[in-house]
């Protein structure tokens, strides 16, 4: 019966000894999937920074695109000083005049 303790024993110590040598690898690959999600939660933040820096300078690109077309500049030829395509030049003024989703979005109003 020692015999049958010591064994239980030593298979109890073994069992213990294995399932610490994988709880380490779990909190490792843990560990490396939390950074990693922290990283991308970072990366999602500014590339959605970016993408609204990237809406303003369009907006304000269009805006004053707009203004030189204003001033009798053909499309062509302000095209040909900001070294862009035409089209993207009659893109980002149509672009300008139109509101922002933003903005055409209708606000709630609460009723009684």
């Amino acid at each position: 019966m020692a015999r049958t303790v010591s064994r239980q024993a030593a298979a109890l110590t073994k069992a213990r000894e294995r399932r610490r040598a994988l709880d380490a690898a779990r909190d490792e690959h843990d560990r490396r999937v939390e950074e990693a999600t922290a990283e991308a939660l970072v990366a999602l933040e500014a590339r959605n920074e970016a993408e609204r820096a990237l809406a303003t300078a369009t907006a304000a690109l269009g805006e004053t695109l707009s203004s030189l077309l204003a001033e009798d500049v053909p499309a062509e030829r302000a095209a040909a000083l900001l070294e862009l395509d035409t089209a993207e030049v009659r893109r980002l003024v149509k672009a300008a005049d139109r509101p922002s989703p933003a903005a055409a979005q209708p606000v709630a109003t609460l009723t009684s």
